[in-house]
């Protein structure tokens, strides 16, 4: 690496606590372990004493010290006072065993939040909030805190009135108030217990008139009168110009309660000014489409270009044909197209051509007539529960070529013909999706250019993935949430180094092969922690090695491959890097304590 460039690491402990996986991140100086809330690492668990051991990060590495514990605490089996840590290390703090791995900035500073409502700390009493008041730890702790942020973050809205008599209760404060400056005046957007009369104090009136004129942020500071006052006011002019005000004897600990109040109204404020504004809708819903449930509307260009051309084929019933690769979404767009249009009241029926035996197609397209053998009953085709809707031809290309004379046929005519019964006419918009070359099936007799034409009244391509990175991080929020939710999980978000692997991969599975991967991270992610790049498949971390070429495919078993690509990419890993496990898991893109524990999977030695 160039100078300046060196990898800066930090670290974390991962292991089960109270009977969930969960993961703590170090920071710079002191981190306190204990049971209670208040320490930097909470460990609700029985055996683990209220102010256990203590951990300290300094320039020089990291060191471990017990502070006189009941139970102990021990590095790699050995009971120790104070030792020095490496990654790797195994720690056992009362009966909670944990491990020391090494992580990059990028996979720890998280890049998507998830905000869910997430459950509260495992092992805890339900109604334990984890936020000690302040009258019990003489300072503003970090579970106090995120309690209240959580209260700020809570969406659509944030919940004033809960963060306020949140305020109240853990501040042992009289009364609480978030409050609006306008023109020179304080009016109160949320308030808990009995406000002092706010007109009459001198110092409070001054500060608000002198923010409102100035613009600056004012430092959370102590006003003097008859009831103690602590305000903090955000930066700024007009609607989003917020403050925060406590009132009541804080028992000397206003400075902590200053700092805190200073951060929960830049974040108050930050909101508001985040929530876009009346006006134009972004490019992708200006284009007058109706998406459907669960589609994802891309913004980069190439997709609002898309859209602009779909937009004028919304009326009418121009034959539409959707070309693309396999997984960009072409029945979305399908959808969208009926959903919009004046037939959205009718039916919209899909069809794959190619999942369909070429025997029992037929039938399945136009229906069977009334009689026709002994035991089979009559039935509809697509095309007739199409009516009145739009039929979805997917992978048209590749249909039989006897069934695509009778497909022409019942285009032209507008009528279908049942296996072994009486033609019926029709009332249908048809729309057709393929990944396959068309004009190459035609120059190849494959595919006939009559029905091209017929299907083709106006040729749509949809990009690929890979073709419109930008649309990946938007893709992955929608898909981390909705598989929170399906899977009741509380995740976090993702880091920015994994974020990075998947905009940066190339997706030869589009759209729905990075769905399929953000369910398996959402399911792999342990409770209450954010996916990092040790959670992602190898293969995407993987750059493939120019001028490769593929495996010979003996197998279509997915696992196989992807085990099969796994060890040789490790083993080159560590070739590289003279067997140096440190190293070799640098050169992939994981942590360290990531790539021993794929090794033992895959029962691979030094």
């Amino acid at each position: 690496m160039t100078n300046g460039a060196a990898l800066q690491l930090h670290y974390r402990l991962r292991g089960e606590v109270a009977g969930a996986s969960r993961a703590y991140t170090i920071r710079a100086g002191e981190n306190w372990i204990g049971s209670v809330a208040g320490n930097s690492i909470v460990l609700p668990v029985r055996g683990v004493s209220r102010r256990h051991a203590l951990l300290t990060l300094e320039p020089d590495g990291l060191t471990l010290e017990d502070m006189g514990s009941r139970n102990g605490t021990l590095v790699k089996g050995v009971r120790i006072q104070r030792t020095r840590l490496r990654a790797g290390d195994e720690i056992r703090i009362g009966p909670v065993r944990l491990r020391l791995e090494e992580v990059e900035p990028e996979d720890v500073s998280i890049a998507i939040t998830v905000r869910t409502d997430d459950p509260p700390v495992a092992g805890l009493p339900d109604d334990d909030t984890t936020a000690t008041p302040i009258e019990e730890t003489g300072r503003v702790g970090l579970g106090l805190l995120e309690a209240l942020i959580a209260r700020v973050c809570t969406r659509p809205e944030p919940d004033l009135g809960g963060l306020v008599a949140l305020m109240c209760r853990e501040l042992g404060a009289s009364s609480a108030c978030i409050f609006e400056v306008q023109e020179g005046e304080a009016v109160a957007l949320s308030a808990c217990g009995v406000l002092p009369d706010l007109a009459r104090h001198r110092r409070f009136v001054e500060l608000v008139r002198g923010a409102a004129a100035s613009g600056h942020a004012i430092r959370a500071t102590s006003l003097e009168g008859d009831v103690p006052l602590t305000c903090a006011l955000g930066a700024g002019s007009g609607p989003n110009r917020l403050g925060i005000l406590v009132a009541g004897d804080l028992r000397g600990h206003a400075r902590e309660v200053q700092a805190a109040l200073r951060m929960l109204v830049a974040l108050c404020q930050r909101l508001r000014t985040d929530t876009p504004p009346p006006g134009p809708a972004p490019p992708a819903a200006d284009a007058g489409l109706a998406f459907p449930e669960g589609y994802v509307a891309g913004n980069s260009a190439s997709m609002r270009s898309l859209y602009a051309q779909l937009r004028p084929l919304v009326e009418g019933d121009l034959p539409v044909l959707l070309l693309g690769e396999t997984g960009v979404g072409k029945e979305f767009l399908a959808r969208t197209l009926h959903d919009s249009s004046p037939r959205r009241r009718g039916p919209f029926v899909a069809i794959n051509c190619a999942a369909i035996p070429a025997e029992l197609l037929e039938a399945e397209m136009f229906g069977i007539g009334k009689g026709i053998a002994t035991g089979v009953a009559e039935r509809r085709g697509k095309f007739q529960m199409a009516e009145g809707g739009t039929l979805l031809l997917d992978e048209i290309g590749d249909m039989p070529l006897e069934l695509q004379a009778k497909l022409l046929r019942a285009l032209q005519e507008k009528e279908v013909q049942p296996v072994g019964g009486v033609p019926v006419p029709v009332n249908i918009r048809i729309v057709a999706a393929t990944n396959s070359d068309l004009h190459r099936r035609m120059e190849e007799g494959r595919f006939r250019r009559d029905l091209y034409f017929r299907v083709a009244g106006f040729a749509l391509h949809v990009p690929p993935l890979r073709e419109r990175p930008e649309d990946v991080p938007v893709l992955v929020e929608r898909f981390l949430r909705a598989f929170a939710r399906e899977g009741r999980r509380a995740v976090r978000g993702i880091t920015v180094k994994a974020l990075r692997a998947l905009t940066e991969y190339a997706w030869p599975g589009n759209v729905r092969e990075l769905e399929h991967e953000v369910r398996r991270l959402v399911y792999l992610c342990p409770e209450g922690q954010a996916i990092d790049s040790s959670m992602i498949s190898l293969h995407i971390l993987a750059e493939p090695p120019e001028g490769g070429t593929e495996p010979a495919l003996d197998t279509l078993e997915l696992a196989m491959h992807v085990q099969s690509l796994e060890k040789s990419l490790i083993r080159e890993a560590l070739g590289q890097a003279g067997g140096n496990r440190t190293r070799a898991a640098k050169l992939l893109g994981i942590s360290r304590n990531g790539l021993c524990i794929k090794m033992e999977r895959l029962g691979l030695r030094d």
